[in-house]
């Protein structure tokens, strides 16, 4: 096995697009910021932001000096591949515990052979199961939205986890509550104005309304759930528009939850 390294990459600079992009493709990356040490096919796992370890590369080119950042390097990625869901920080930490970056993930790291094999089997489970490890409460409070889609997302596959169809169940419902309001921002998906308080949670309070109810056929489905203020919430319920305002609720979350996790 080559050396591995975990590297970083932002959002707001377009490295996630550009990575969602590249991935599958024969696409070069140029001038990444990579350690030093790095040696061409060499192994690298991308961390971005909140979703943690977002894609895996390998080194195309030996490190040049960059010119435009001090004391940095950086190198040619290709063979890039999006992990989906992308791997948590939370999940690092309870499956690979040796992983010490994981707790102040702010630069590039090169881990021990014996952390790098834990990494990719991490990795290639992920990939192999397109969901979580656990789906205990604990995890799921700490998942990032991908990974919670991914839960809510669960239907018949209770062997794969080893989990009950109860804590299953469970855990859907629990991860469909905490990924609309993860995906809200603190804002109303009706109205769009901020939350109007902060809960015993320390989260901006919004509240999951499902556009469809589940007593009348609707989907019990992320995609049919949308996060809003109570005064907004209250309207869809009980207001004399109530059946034209869910239908524009509807419509809005075909633009808020589908594509659910493409971004620049």
């Amino acid at each position: 096995m080559q050396h591995l390294h975990i590297v970083q990459g932002g959002i707001e600079n377009g490295d996630k697009g550009r990575l969602e992009r590249a991935s599958g493709t024969r696409t070069w990356m140029r001038s990444w910021i990579v350690p030093k040490s790095v040696r061409r096919g060499d192994d690298v796992i991308i961390h971005v932001g909140k979703f943690g370890l977002f894609a895996t590369a390998v080194i195309a080119s030996p490190p040049i000096k960059r010119s435009d950042w001090r004391n940095r390097y950086g190198a040619a990625i290709e063979k890039i591949r999006l992990i989906e869901p992308p791997v948590s920080l939370a999940a690092v930490k309870r499956f690979v515990p040796d992983v010490t970056w994981a707790r102040y993930p702010r630069s590039i790291t090169t881990p021990s052979r014996k952390v790098a094999v834990k990494l990719l089997l991490l990795i290639e489970r992920r990939r192999k199961q397109k969901c979580p490890e656990a789906i205990d409460r604990q995890f799921i409070q700490e998942a990032n939205l991908d990974e919670l889609r991914a839960i809510a997302l669960l239907r018949s596959r209770t062997r794969l986890l080893g989990q009950s169809s109860k804590a299953v169940q469970y855990a859907r419902s629990e991860a469909i509550r905490l990924y609309v309001l993860t995906r809200a921002k603190g804002k109303c998906e009706g109205c769009g104005k901020p939350a109007p308080f902060v809960n015993r949670e320390g989260r901006p309070y919004i509240e999951p309304h499902h556009v469809t109810r589940v007593a009348d056929g609707g989907p019990d489905h992320p995609s049919r759930v949308i996060g809003l203020c109570p005064n907004c919430h209250q309207r869809a319920h009980h207001s004399i528009d109530r059946k034209e305002f869910n239908r524009k609720l509807r419509a809005r979350l075909v633009r808020l939850d589908h594509p659910w996790r493409k971004s620049g």
